[in-house]
């Protein structure tokens, strides 16, 4: 699946250097920081400066430091290590991309007696509801998948038995 990027840099040459600076860091992300796993594997951590709270600085290893606010430069080597550093960032914490129909385009949903059904997305109220609920997709077979999922069955037994909706 398609992910979002939590974290983009920018780069550009100065002299015998490259100038490193954070483009794009994720609130959620930068706010929830790394898995214990990934900061052994990279020595890597994230906080707000203590010179200014607006500021977000990564720190890579004991010798890079990535902000939102300041440029740092490095060699090529070091860059390298950035950028295999912001792959991995994006990889693991990237925010799956979640398909949207065009205006006019069709979709597929579920109704409540789980038949699949396509309609039109024009964007108003009542079809801005089926894609927040996460009852949107852009395939019947992706529908059904979800009709058939064994979560699925397992909520609605759960409505049935009074567990859900008290």
């Amino acid at each position: 699946m398609e992910k979002e990027n939590v974290l983009e840099i920018e780069y550009q040459n100065v002299f015998d250097k490259i100038a490193v600076r954070i483009k794009k860091l994720d609130d959620d992300f930068f706010a929830d920081g790394f898995y214990k796993e990934d900061v052994e594997k990279y020595n890597c951590s994230s906080e707000e400066s203590p010179y200014n709270s607006e500021e977000r600085v990564l720190f890579l290893g004991d010798d890079i430091i990535i902000s939102d606010k300041s440029i740092y430069c490095y060699t090529q080597e070091k860059i390298k290590k950035i950028k295999e550093f912001v792959d991995f960032v994006n990889k693991k914490y990237g925010i799956p991309y979640r398909w949207r129909a065009a205006p006019h385009e069709r979709f597929f949903c579920i109704y409540a007696n789980g038949e699949v059904s396509t309609t039109q997305d024009d964007y108003g109220s009542y079809k801005e509801s089926f894609y927040e609920l996460g009852n949107y997709f852009k395939t019947e077979e992706e529908a059904q998948k979800v009709i058939d999922s064994k979560e699925w069955k397992e909520f609605w037994e759960k409505v049935r038995a009074g567990e859900i909706g008290e």
